[in-house]
């Protein structure tokens, strides 16, 4: 999209129900209890159609302000707890990546670039992915782009971009055409006017707009690009824009899930992804509500004493009176203790019950609906306990979880090719790396959420031996799962290598071996298939040829 004319309303009025759901989606994930109640209460029914209904909920209703009532409202952080939890089902680990062509010839060169994206994707691309996969949580989508500064790093890197600052615009379909992103600036000192950056990512360019106003709502006029200190040393040409050299947009966005319910028939919103919040709110508020009445219990059952106003010290008149808990001799009383004179209470304790079990498993309740309402197991966050188990039974128990994951996995892995090409690109444009062809798409794999311990993958490829079904280079690929061809190749190798060198006595005991530790045994030549033979006839039914 073009630049914006100067003093245009910013963000634009087409935007108004997506920043609507933005502001919610992030005062729930903030856990901002100041911004809660300020959307809450003030919407009106038929004010705004998405959130009208909301004026039922615990954080729309006012809260006392007088004296006698201390205005209390509790938050707990489970919209933050799920989106962190999301982001880490996806990016707990990196993505492994494999980069080949349709050709027989490119090998070498498939190498190179996967070698060269590797030292591209660092621990700071991985820290950028956990983020932006938490962010895509909140918001139902998240932005990925490609940056670089050469007055700091020799190559390019990733950044994680939130939506509520950006504009897209989309094709048919569904797929991104181009995008803006804004950011405010720091103040300038001794200057009262904002400041806002746009940077409009199309395929091979990326434009940069610097704009002064003296309203947050409105764009203001555009100014030089050095005009603030943040933005005075990007390197632009005449347009006030760079090339990517890149036949690619060098900016993508992955949505959360599919569709967004509340905006799936809005022209601006209808590709938009959809929040785990979204549905959630709720529960979420009326889990606020019941943990913020079992602390008004808490603090209304704190122990009371009432004393006789004959034990009060005065201070004068208008100077109050006050009561000693730790003095040990109190005036002495008229009459023996027991007698007519001594017959009321000069010390009563009062001690109300609190309702703690039954906030507990209200709350308890509340946090599981939570969970499930935004696709996760109870299990997936400890709801469970500390229990040993398998894979598989884990994967059982926390099936929910996994069908969540796995349809979040078949939108990131498509644009996470489409930003590593264009990663590419840029490194070659910009840094002289190796060049990608254009039937060399990286390969994108998730590495799987649960995992057998050691014992249990010992167990299953000693009875893969046993059964005589797999080869060696199959029973490396099952212990190593994230390994490429070329380690698995390796791997096998070292094994030949040693099962050579091994008497002939312990061939009964090579599979067994392999299996239990990744070790080799032998005494025998290992073909071409994992099978083995010796150099000398054997008989026998244990025999093997």
């Amino acid at each position: 999209m073009a630049m914006p004319e100067n003093d245009t309303l910013w963000p634009p009025i087409s935007e108004n129900r997506i920043q609507d759901e933005y502001r919610h989606e992030n005062a729930w994930y903030a856990g901002d209890e100041t911004a809660l109640s300020s959307l809450y209460m003030n919407e009106t029914a038929g004010a705004i159609g998405l959130f009208g209904h909301v004026k039922r909920f615990f954080w729309g209703t006012p809260t006392p302000t007088d004296a006698k009532q201390r205005p209390v409202k509790f938050h707990l952080p489970l919209p933050a707890e799920i989106a962190r939890m999301s982001g880490e089902q996806l990016f707990a680990e990196m993505p492994t990546i494999h980069i080949g062509d349709n050709t027989d010839d490119g090998s070498d060169q498939s190498t190179e670039l996967g070698d060269t994206l590797t030292s591209l994707l660092d621990d700071s691309a991985h820290a950028e992915l956990l983020q932006a996969g938490e962010l895509a949580s909140v918001f139902g989508g998240t932005y990925l782009r490609i940056q670089w500064d050469k007055s700091i790093d020799d190559k390019p890197f990733i950044t994680a971009a939130s939506p509520d600052h950006a504009l897209p615009v989309f094709g048919l379909g569904g797929h991104l055409k181009s995008v803006t992103f804004w950011s405010d600036l720091p103040h300038i000192s001794n200057v009262k006017a904002d400041y806002r950056l746009l940077e409009d990512y199309t395929k091979g360019r990326i434009e940069y707009a610097l704009y002064e106003s003296n309203s947050p709502t409105m764009l203001g006029h555009r100014v030089p690009l050095d005009t603030h200190p943040v933005t005075k040393d990007l390197e632009v040409d005449e347009q006030s824009g760079i090339d990517t050299g890149s036949n690619m947009l060098t900016a993508v966005y992955v949505p959360n899930v599919k569709p967004k319910r509340r905006l799936r028939n809005d022209p601006a919103g209808m590709y938009l992804g959809r929040s785990d919040f979204e549905g959630a709110e709720g529960i979420f508020d009326a889990l606020d509500e019941a943990y913020t009445s079992w602390m008004r219990d808490i603090r209304l059952g704190k122990a009371r004493v009432f004393v006789n106003r004959q034990m009060l010290e005065q201070h004068g008149p208008g100077q109050g009176a006050t009561f000693n808990a730790d003095q040990e001799i109190f005036t002495p009383l008229n009459g023996q203790p027991g007698s007519a004179l001594n017959q009321g209470k000069m010390l009563e304790t009062f001690q109300p019950s609190i309702r703690w079990e039954e906030h507990k498993q209200t709350c308890q309740e509340l946090v599981e609906r939570a969970y499930s309402a935004c696709g996760f197991s109870a299990s997936t966050f400890g709801s469970a306990g500390d229990v040993a188990m398998t894979a598989t039974e884990a994967q059982q128990r926390e099936r929910l979880t996994m069908l969540t994951r796995s349809s979040k996995i078949l939108y990131w892995r498509p644009q996470l090719r489409r930003l590593y090409a264009a990663l590419l690109d840029v490194n070659n444009f910009v840094f002289n790396g190796p060049q990608r062809g254009d039937l060399m798409m990286p390969e994108v794999e998730f590495p799987p959420a649960a995992t057998d311990s050691p014992n249990t993958v010992a167990q299953t490829l000693n009875l893969l031996n046993a059964a005589e079904v797999t080869s060696v280079r199959t029973r490396v690929q099952i212990l190593h799962p994230d390994w490429d061809d070329e380690k698995v190749d390796t791997e096998v190798e070292l094994i030949k290598s040693d099962l050579s060198m091994l008497p002939i006595s312990d061939a009964t005991n090579l599979y067994s071996a392999v299996a239990d530790n990744g070790s080799t045994t032998g005494g025998v030549k290992i073909d071409q298939h994992g099978g083995y033979k010796t150099d000398e006839p054997q008989t026998g039914e244990g025999s093997k040829q």
